[in-house]
């Protein structure tokens, strides 16, 4: 359903008297994947990473540098403002801070009803139907839709996040962080209806997390960003038993609720590089375990390679691994 080929974003930097142009950001850097419809494809890694501007790329409210993205076999990347428009009610996403994404001034009636209002002709009576419905969907009530944001909790906020996005009838969602600024009990909670509303409506899904026990949760498959770069994809089975990067090795171990008992743990030292001046030939080299001579020296290439059937990992990586 979503096919996404060769995806860059470079963010320019500009200064100097005349606002010259000094180099680039390399947020997202040659990126390949596709999600089958009604999955879900978990996208995990640390903050800097590029995750969100991954996503937001994928449904153009960033304009990506380069590449394709095929929706249903149409790159939508050649697709004007007037297509993009028709298509913003097939797109939707659920963002990270459900208090901050709503707008305290509304209330919640109109926040839910305001994509309706855009991309449909339906008269108020279809309105009213139709947001009721939905609210009541994501497990709140009609009386909740005549007050405002800041009278929920934030599990409550989320769930009307979700209501905005799912009134449109979505076939793709991207869920940016969703459940990371709640508490644990609420977490799942929330957890639990994406999956309701998965199976349901067989949504496609492109779901973004820092944590790993998350993502072992509710993905079909994961891949494991690292500096703009997708380093490991496959099943989430398959990532979390038998991990080939040294980088998903070691997010899994410091992850406390899926923590494997390893004697030779991958503990990474340092932080992540900056995008501005990213490491030659491999990015991953200054924090590699095991580099090879060629990734030491930075003259490696990355790419993806696939090992075994469905399990992809980047080639340097990989062949660090086997040393």
């Amino acid at each position: 359903m979503i096919k996404v080929k060769n995806l860059k974003k470079y963010f320019p930097i500009k200064g100097g008297f005349l606002n010259k142009k000094l180099g680039d950001v390399k947020a997202v850097e040659n990126i390949n994947f596709e999600i089958p419809e009604g999955e879900i494809l978990g996208l995990v890694g640390e903050s800097g990473s590029g995750k969100t501007t991954l996503g937001r790329s994928i449904i153009r409210l960033i304009e990506p540098s380069e590449g394709e993205i095929l929706y249903n076999n149409k790159n939508i990347m050649n697709f004007n403002n007037k297509e993009m428009r028709a298509l913003r009610k097939e797109f939707q996403i659920i963002f990270q801070d459900p208090f901050a994404s709503l707008d305290p001034r509304k209330k919640i009636f109109d926040i839910i009803a305001q994509g309706l209002k855009i991309h449909t002709s339906m008269n108020r009576e279809e309105v009213n139907k139709k947001v009721i419905s939905t609210i009541k969907e994501v497990g709140l009530q009609e009386e909740h839709l005549g007050r405002y944001p800041h009278e929920f909790s934030g599990g409550q906020r989320q769930r009307i996040g979700i209501a905005r996005a799912l009134v449109l009838n979505p076939k793709f969602i991207i869920a940016d962080e969703p459940v990371s600024a709640l508490d644990v009990t609420i977490q799942a909670q929330i957890l639990n209806l994406i999956l309701e509303l998965k199976e349901k409506y067989s949504l496609t899904i492109l779901f973004i997390s820092h944590d790993l026990s998350v993502i072992n949760q509710i993905a079909d498959k994961v891949m494991v960003m690292y500096l703009g770069h997708i380093v490991e994809m496959a099943s989430t089975k398959n990532l979390f038993s038998n991990p080939r990067h040294p980088y998903t090795k070691s997010l899994i171990e410091t992850a406390p609720q899926i923590f494997r008992k390893n004697k030779n743990k991958v503990l990474l030292k340092g932080d992540i590089p900056s995008p501005i001046n990213p490491p030659s030939g491999c990015v991953f080299r200054t924090r590699c375990p095991n580099p090879t001579h060629e990734c030491e020296h930075g003259i490696s290439t990355m790419g993806l390679i696939e090992p075994k059937p469905g399990h992809f990992v980047d080639q340097c990586c990989y062949e660090c691994n086997k040393k």
